[in-house]
């Protein structure tokens, strides 16, 4: 089978008012998926554009020679195959494939995938990293990111999990307000993996609880606050 791809979110939508925050609910947004492997664009952060697969059945193999492509399982339970090996992803749980290896991905059940990768072409993003892995170089590793986020003694300091391209995704835990920067240069993803947590900015306030997320554009001013037992995932470009 082969990928359908539906965009239904532009970039957050920020006409005029910059600081205009919204709300994304992964479950919601995966109803509108009912064929297998069909896929639907959400949103991007900086450069990295954030899908929604209904992983069902067995993709073919492939390679992506310009993209490295991370895999975040929300719902259900997928198979990773690749060039470095298999990994069984189950929900929050991530596994990031290099550019260059081939892979692909597949499940008995319905399952929903969060698929992260670069959504600008090779010949824009001549930066730091190498152009691409090579087959048998390494393992593939997954990572349980609430498992990784409970294993840390310090709240609110995000401890880096994977790269992709020149972005970052680290996990933390906390409650109360964090210690956020009012302004940052690159955009910020803040993702909730359980409990609950409050952004304000000046233009908006959202509540956001399991399963949903918000993007901070660049230069946008806001205060995070959460409840106890919340632990939350960050998506942004590395600082230099």
């Amino acid at each position: 089978p082969t990928r359908l791809c539906t965009c239904v979110c532009h970039n957050q939508g920020y006409n005029g008012d910059m600081e205009t925050l919204q709300k994304f609910n992964v479950s919601h947004i995966a109803t509108r998926l009912n064929r297998p492997f069909s896929m639907i664009n959400i949103t991007s952060v900086g450069d990295i554009l954030l899908s929604v697969y209904l992983c069902q059945g067995v993709l073919d193999w492939h390679k992506h020679i310009d993209n490295d492509e991370l895999f975040w399982v929300h719902e259900g339970m997928i198979l990773l195959e690749s060039e470095w090996g298999n990994a069984r992803l189950r929900p929050a749980e991530i596994a990031l494939v290099p550019k260059g290896i081939g892979h692909r991905s597949g499940s008995a059940m319905r399952s929903i995938v969060l698929l992260l990768r670069c959504g600008l072409g090779a010949e824009k993003k001549n930066g730091r990293r190498r152009l691409y892995a090579m087959p048998g170089e390494s393992k593939l590793k997954s990572i349980n990111l609430i498992a990784t986020a409970q294993a840390l003694t310090i709240p609110f300091e995000f401890h880096p999990v994977a790269w992709i391209d020149e972005s970052v995704m680290r996990v933390a835990w906390g409650e109360g307000v964090w210690p956020l920067p009012n302004q940052a240069p690159h955009d910020r993803l803040f993702f909730v993996l359980g409990g609950e947590a409050t952004v304000r900015s000046t233009g908006s306030m959202l509540h956001l609880h399991g399963g949903e997320f918000t993007v901070l554009p660049g230069g946008t001013a806001a205060q995070l606050s959460t409840t106890q037992g919340t632990v939350l995932v960050l998506l942004t470009r590395e600082e230099m």
